[in-house]
């Protein structure tokens, strides 16, 4: 029966991918041609990564975002991050760091250890912070603050898998975060790892969670990288993942990665990064370019845009005149919203032949109106 319902339901979103209709909507023409390096966040001592930004109940804007020595290197993010609180009287700052929201706080906790990928759900007047958490073995405690943790080392991987989904909540933003005993979403099945969550509010107020997992596979990397959605009538869960894939390519292991979805105007659009150009379809593995999935107001099936292609990858251009060759130039996307609408676009940013990263504001232009064609 099982099997059979999975053949159903899998039918079914066939069926609503085939009928969905594009619309005129282009993200690309918000943006602006170059981007201000004033516009940058960043820490002295810290790479900066996968930044939110909320206006306050106190008027000022916040940043929500990940961030780890950067003696630790890029790939510290998944043994060292933390996720840190900084504090701007405009929209494209300067920020300035306020706290730690979830520092660490050891590995007998499943997120002692590390905090990252934050994503900030606002709700009737509390804030949901979905993240990633995960716990190593103590190893990393033992090293210098300038060892850089990489992949071939095997403690890496006891962090990487480590990783589950949870839930922090506030009831403002300069207040304390409460954490939870449990991760919001665990490991089952031939699961090795959860992460990269990212909620949003339905027109019909159910709550859609969208994250990935990782099978198993012969060594510590796994196998599939698979992206599902969930459902609650809360914002703290229970989730129920809804057996309709999230994004799914016929060929590629890795579909996509680090993404946003919002609801305008009655539809969803989701912003996410096209590992490899799996679906760009330029021919260069290399490339990690921006795109654009569209689904109706449920958010369970999704097809490609028809302005499918947002931010090129590999060079940031800026108002100076100079250019930033990037190894991660569209990586966590995430949006700041008024109305109902987005108004910046928050990029992270690791140029090439670099180990710090920091994250990037661009305000966007006003959005023309959405006609279906």
């Amino acid at each position: 029966m099982k099997l059979k319902s999975r053949i159903i339901t899998t039918f079914s979103c066939l069926v609503a991918f085939i009928g969905l209709a594009q619309t005129d909507f282009d993200f690309k023409e918000l943006l602006p041609e170059k981007f201000d390096k004033a516009n940058i966040i960043q820490e002295a001592d810290y790479n900066v990564w996968g930044t939110n930004i909320l206006k306050g109940k106190d008027g000022k804007y916040h940043a929500i975002y990940s961030r780890w020595l950067k003696s630790r290197g890029h790939h510290g993010w998944v043994t060292h991050s933390e996720i840190a609180h900084a504090v701007s009287d405009n929209l494209t700052g300067p920020y300035k760091f306020r706290n730690l929201v979830l520092p660490p706080r050891g590995n007998k906790f499943w997120d002692g250890d590390c905090t990252h990928n934050p994503h900030v759900l606002e709700h009737n007047g509390k804030y949901y912070l979905y993240h990633m958490g995960n716990y190593g073995s103590g190893y990393w405690k033992s090293t210098p603050d300038d060892e850089m943790p990489l992949m071939k080392n095997e403690e890496w991987w006891v962090n990487r898998n480590n990783q589950r989904v949870g839930v922090a909540v506030a009831d403002d933003l300069n207040g304390e975060w409460k954490r939870f005993d449990k991760p919001l979403i665990d490991i089952s099945g031939n699961r090795i790892m959860t992460s990269t969550p990212v909620a949003s509010q339905r027109p019909d107020g159910k709550f859609l969670l969208v994250y990935k997992y990782v099978t198993k596979g012969t060594d510590s990397q796994g196998k599939q990288v698979v992206h599902v959605t969930s459902l609650s009538d809360s914002p703290t869960g229970p989730f129920i993942d809804t057996e309709v894939p999230f994004i799914v390519h016929p060929t590629a292991k890795f579909a996509t990665d680090d993404h946003v979805e919002w609801v305008q105007d009655g539809k969803y659009y989701c912003l996410a990064k096209d590992p490899h150009s799996v679906w760009s379809g330029n021919g260069n593995s290399s490339d990690h370019p921006c795109v654009l999935f569209e689904s109706d107001e449920k958010g369970l099936v999704w097809k490609k845009a028809k302005h499918f292609l947002v931010l090129k990858y590999g060079e940031i251009p800026w108002t100076d005149g100079t250019v930033t060759k990037a190894i991660r130039s569209a990586d966590m996307p995430k949006l700041y919203m008024e109305d109902g609408l987005p108004k910046a676009l928050i990029i992270a940013v690791l140029p090439r032949e670099s180990e710090i990263s920091y994250s990037l504001v661009i305000p966007l232009k006003k959005s023309k109106s959405i006609k279906k064609i």
